[in-house]
């Protein structure tokens, strides 16, 4: 099977990786800003994000892509989450062979209205013919172990479980295990909220590294706030028309659970309960190579619950907002946050 991979950061890297190693034939085909990446890894040296070497995969940069992408039986698109739409648009024409077509990007994009969305709903309005091929994939899976075989679960959801299915038996194998559901809206929608939750986490241990926590340390604190997190995740999953049951396996707190854990999300709110400053702390990371997605998720998902009339229901994701985009005090608003939902 022939299998091209549209963006070579960590994510698209690695899945080029498990697309090898099921034995396909691939390409990984950076974007338009992946060329240093992607000549790296052409010469045989270790692919600078995720520090290994790629071997037995085509490196190809963006303008390279024509024939790969056109002889793809299936084809995953591997950007961040406000690069989709601006890849899709100059590649979406030549994947019309790809039965299926796969997607990491973990975020909510504007619909024609300048509403937020999820992404399948504008590639329906935008992008029609792919729609109906469509699959988003999820689930608790850090790049880094992808790429290096440490047992990972995905999940995979179309709005069609079989298109779903074909994309699982193409990929499935070794450490990776697939699941697969026709809950297209759940997956999706809990993939864009992880990112922005995941820093709730980071916050509290900035704080407790400060010593504005007794003790050291804000275990029970960030166990809550990760209880809440799937609260709240599953109120907008279900208003968005997914079903709360697949928040509650991979697509939402197995996903938020590495990210608050271990991801780049968690390091980006521990950086601002030390002090940093939001914007300048997500300016940094960038520049270091360490792109946040929470940084930006934030905006999104409080951009969308306010347009659904939502808010109400997503107090932490409120108060990250306040955090983050109104420079509201760290400590004092996590912990009036947490008197506030004692009361409740």
């Amino acid at each position: 099977m022939r299998v091209a991979v549209v963006g070579a950061g960590y994510m698209g890297s690695a899945i080029s990786v498990v697309a090898r190693d099921r034995g396909h034939d691939v390409a990984l085909v950076g974007t338009w800003l992946d060329d240093e990446f992607v000549r790296a890894a052409a010469a045989g040296e270790a692919h600078p994000r995720l520090k290994l070497a790629i071997p037995g995969v085509r490196h190809l940069i963006f303008d390279e892509r024509t024939a790969a992408l056109e002889s793809a039986d299936v084809v995953v698109i591997a950007s961040t989450s406000d690069g989709v739409l601006p890849v899709l648009g100059r590649v979406g024409h030549g994947i019309a062979r790809a039965g299926v077509i796969g997607c990491v990007s973990k975020g909510f994009v504007e619909d024609s209205a300048h509403w937020m969305t999820r992404i399948s709903e504008v590639l329906r309005e935008r992008f029609p013919t792919l729609s109906d091929r469509w699959v988003a994939m999820g689930g608790p899976a850090k790049a880094m172990e992808v790429a290096r075989g440490v047992p990972t679960a995905f999940v995979f959801g179309a709005a069609k479980r079989d298109v779903a299915d074909r994309l699982a038996v193409a990929l499935q194998g070794g450490h990776v295990h697939i699941e697969t559901t026709n809950d297209l809206a759940g997956v999706e929608a809990s993939m864009a909220l992880k990112n922005a939750y995941a820093t709730a986490g980071g916050l509290w241990d900035g704080l407790a590294a400060t010593g504005r926590v007794e003790g050291g340390a804000a275990h029970n604190a960030k166990a809550w706030m990760f209880a809440q997190a799937i609260r709240e995740i599953a109120s907008v999953v279900v208003a968005l028309g997914g079903r709360a049951e697949t928040v509650y396996g991979f697509a939402g707190v197995g996903d938020l659970h590495v990210t608050a854990a271990a991801g780049r999300n968690r390091a980006y709110g521990d950086a601002v309960g030390r002090g940093g400053d939001p914007a300048t702390v997500g300016v940094e990371m960038s520049a270091r190579g360490e792109l946040t997605e929470g940084y930006p998720a934030i905006r999104t998902a409080w951009r969308l619950v306010n347009e659904r009339g939502l808010a109400a229901s997503t107090p932490l994701l409120v108060a990250l907002h306040a955090i983050i985009y109104e420079r509201a005090p760290v400590e004092a608003t996590l912990r009036n946050l947490a008197n506030r939902l004692a009361s409740i």
